[in-house]
């Protein structure tokens, strides 16, 4: 069947057309509002601008297909194979993504917002510009993705998969990624305000002008992660950066402002925190062996329990 046949059936009230194969067929902004394409054969489709709200596309097979700008309100793509589709432009707004395959796919400037992407497969994909604003990528696979500039706020990432993804200038205020595995990320000036990350892998991971006011942190493994020049206005005991139990072993925290923070039981074993500031900070039975604290500002903050051995203290000379 191709393009024209199916889209006369549509008009004639027919809306059943799954388990059928449309490879390579063409219907450019075109109206198939809730029509049934569900395990059908749409390899290298072309759909740009069609109204495909409400669609049932539940396992089916678009792998390159093009989707630019077309209409996927509240559609189901369960179990859909769209690796290196163009979804550029596309809306999204309630869609169902749960194990869709989008490795390699193209998603930029498209709105994902409210979608459900549990367990999809985004690997290599391209989503610059695109909305996630309140999505569920729960346990998603992230790996490598291009999420530069993109908007996060209030999605759930909670166990999903950001090795080696680009999250520069991202906007995660109030993102959930609790246990996500943030390793070899690169989260350079993004927005991080309030995130929870409890759990987070950060290793190797770069925040270098990351925004992290309120941000829970605690239980978060940041070994050799770079956390320079951290952007931390405005911290009052009431939002403050929670590092309490955190691993920071061997992180770079120059220069990082900490006033306020909890650091409490923090691991910071060779730390580098040269001209940090940790006025009114908590460093309650801190690990601090050889660290370097050289011209960090300590005022105010309250020290019990901590371990100085080896390290460099403010004044540059070396603690015992």
């Amino acid at each position: 069947m191709n393009g024209e046949e199916l889209t006369w059936l549509y008009q004639t009230g027919r809306r059943d057309f799954s388990r059928l194969d449309l490879s390579q067929a063409e219907i450019i902004q075109g109206n198939l509002s809730e029509i049934d394409l569900s395990r059908t054969q749409l390899d290298w489709i072309n759909f740009s601008g069609t109204n495909l709200t409400r669609a049932n596309l539940s396992r089916a097979d678009l792998l390159h297909a093009r989707l630019i700008g077309a209409k996927l309100i509240e559609a189901n793509l369960k179990g859909a194979d769209l690796v290196g589709a163009d979804l550029s432009w596309v809306n999204l707004d309630g869609a169902i993504l749960i194990r869709v395959d989008l490795s390699n796919a193209n998603l930029n400037q498209s709105f994902l917002g409210n979608t459900d992407l549990r367990d999809a497969n985004l690997s290599g994909a391209n989503l610059s510009g695109a909305n996630l604003e309140r999505a569920n990528f729960s346990r998603a696979d992230l790996t490598g993705a291009n999420l530069s500039g993109v908007n996060l706020e209030r999605a759930n990432f909670s166990r999903a998969d950001f090795t080696g993804a680009s999250l520069k200038t991202a906007n995660l205020t109030n993102v959930n990624l609790n246990k996500a595995d943030l390793s070899g990320s690169n989260l350079q000036k993004s927005n991080l305000q309030q995130a929870i990350l409890k759990g987070a892998n950060l290793r190797g991971a770069n925040l270098r002008g990351a925004d992290l006011t309120g941000a829970v942190l605690k239980e978060a493994r940041n070994s050799l992660a770079t956390i320079s020049e951290l952007n931390l206005p405005g911290l009052n005991q009431l939002s403050r950066v929670d590092f309490s139990s955190a691993n920071l072993s061997k992180a770079n925290l120059e220069k990082v402002n900490l006033k306020n923070a909890n650091l409490r039981f923090a691991l910071l074993h060779k730390t580098e925190m040269q001209n940090a500031s940790l006025q009114s900070a908590s460093l309650i039975d801190v690990y601090l062996r050889g660290a370097d604290i050289r011209g960090a500002n300590l005022k105010s903050s309250v020290l019990s329990g901590i371990n100085l051995k080896e390290t460099t203290m403010p004044d540059g000379s070396i603690h015992p």
